[in-house]
This record gives C-alpha cells, structure tokens and sequence, in this order.
C-alpha cells in the first residue's frame, strides 16, 4: 500500500496461476473484501482495473489498484489526487469502480499515450462516452493527474472520425503514424455496383485503401467466404479508379517483424500514389 494525495493506493501485482483473468479476478475481490467495512464504503477500483473491468483495449486484467479517500495528505507531496465527485463513482461487476471518463484520465498516469489512445476508441466504439463527454471532462478538471495525456490524444484525433472499428485499426493507425504518414481517413466510402461499401482506412488523394483484419475476423468458413466476395466487389471498383488496395491482418500489426514490413509496403505505396497525377 502507499499512500497518493488523499488517496490510498492499493497496487497488487498478479502472482501466476493457470488462469490468469480468474486468479486476477480472486485477488481484486480479495483485496477489496479484507479491507474494513469503513475503508470499503470509500473504496474504488480505479486506473488499470477499472480499465480492465470496463473491457477497454490495451489493458490486461493483471494489476489490483484501489483508491481509498482516507486520511490526510502526506507532506511533501508533490501532487494531489482530487476526491471523486459522485458521478465519477459507478458500480461494476459488484464493486465500486470509477466511470469511463474518469478511468480514461487516470489510465495517462500508468501507462503510455498508445494504451490510452487503444482504450479511448474502444470505450467510443462501445459507445460508453463521446468524444465531447471526454473533452468536457478535461475542461473540468485541468490540474487532475493524467488530463495532459488524454488531452493530448484528443486534440490529435481527426475532428468527427468515427471510433476505429477493432483494437488491430488502432494499432493499425499508431503503426502509420510511427511510419510518418499523415492520419487515414477512416471509413472510407467506395461505390460498387452492388451499393456503397466502406473500407478501414484511406489516403484518397494517394488512392490507397487498407483493410485491417482483427484478430477475431474469420471466425467460420462463411465469415471468411462473405469477406472474399466483398473484398472482391471492392477490388474491382477501386481497381476500376487507380487504387491499390493493402489487406494486413493482426498478426502483421502487432508483430514486431512483420510491423517493418507492413511499414515497408505503406511507404511503397505511398511513394507510387504521390506520382501519380491527382484525379478529381
């Protein structure tokens, strides 16, 4: 245990076992219920666990961290933790955990802008908060820990793109930004014969196309039959207009060898779209 401001922190590493969400699972509620009745009716799960028990990409269920708002800030601190208002308290799973908004700014304290950038466009694509219920909670509290980063992840976001459709599109977007190409647009709409598909992500004035396969795609024989005939209705149109068309799958994003090739094949394409002379 240590101590944060006006909060108790208590931080438990997960210790092994065969299943690693149930033994994470025992030790969260184990830690909550050997505490005192008192420190229970202040305590809430918050950061990576709250994160964890919201499903938000990025965050495995391996840390225990609750906050108790007990006692008197240690001298000498260099920062506080605010108490919680009460909207920022919500009930999840049969324990107290802070709300999407509020885990979102907390999670920039633990971990990096790309786990914070994963576990915002889930809780968007989930449609727990809104791009706009986010920004009004950084408006809100300025100063608290972990805004700055939040902060910055939204005033990057392109204005009114949509969520990312998977965690692999996410990934997908932080690998072409580590390969310095501009933000995709997402969603892109193309018109076929058969009516009006959108693709992932596209670089319209480059008439590159990609599409992001997650890890979960293809779960049976006609999910991947169903996806082959729409990738073909779609290579034919975009074929049709000077396109190229680049289909990763999640193992080439979130593979570290693979990644330098995914990269390798942005930049080629990139390097041929900006030849080509713009079409209207």
């Amino acid at each position: 245990m240590s101590r944060q401001g006006r909060w108790l922190v208590v931080d438990l590493r997960w210790s092994g076992g065969d299943d690693p969400d149930a033994q994470w699972r025992r030790e969260l509620y184990s830690a909550f219920y050997r505490c005192s009745g008192r420190q229970r009716s202040a305590m809430v799960a918050f950061r990576r666990t709250a994160a964890a028990l919201w499903g938000f990409d990025g965050v495995e269920p391996r840390v225990v961290e609750f906050a108790v708002s007990v006692g008197r800030p240690e001298p000498g601190r260099s920062h506080r933790v605010r108490a919680l208002a009460l909207e920022d308290r919500k009930d999840l799973h049969g324990l107290p955990v802070t709300s999407v908004t509020r885990t979102l700014i907390d999670l920039g304290q633990v971990v990096g802008p790309d786990v914070v950038e994963r576990a915002v466009e889930s809780a968007l694509r989930r449609r727990y908060v809104s791009v706009g219920d986010l920004s009004a909670a950084v408006s809100a509290v300025p100063s608290l820990r972990g805004t700055a980063a939040l902060r910055r992840l939204l005033a990057r976001r392109p204005p009114g793109a949509p969520a990312t459709g998977s965690d692999a599109e996410t990934l997908f977007v932080q690998l072409a930004r580590r390969t310095a190409l501009p933000e995709p647009q997402r969603q892109f709409p193309v018109p076929t014969a058969e009516g009006t598909f959108r693709i992932d992500f596209a670089w319209p004035a480059q008439r590159i196309a990609v599409e992001v396969d997650g890890a979960g795609t293809h779960a049976s024989r006609e999910a991947l039959a169903r996806d082959l005939r729409r990738q073909n209705r779609l290579m034919l149109s975009l074929a049709s207009e000077g396109w190229a068309l680049l289909r990763f799958t999640w193992d080439d994003i979130v593979n570290a060898r693979h990644a330098d090739q995914v990269s390798a094949r942005l930049r080629e394409a990139w390097a041929i779209g900006t030849r080509r002379p713009i079409r209207p």
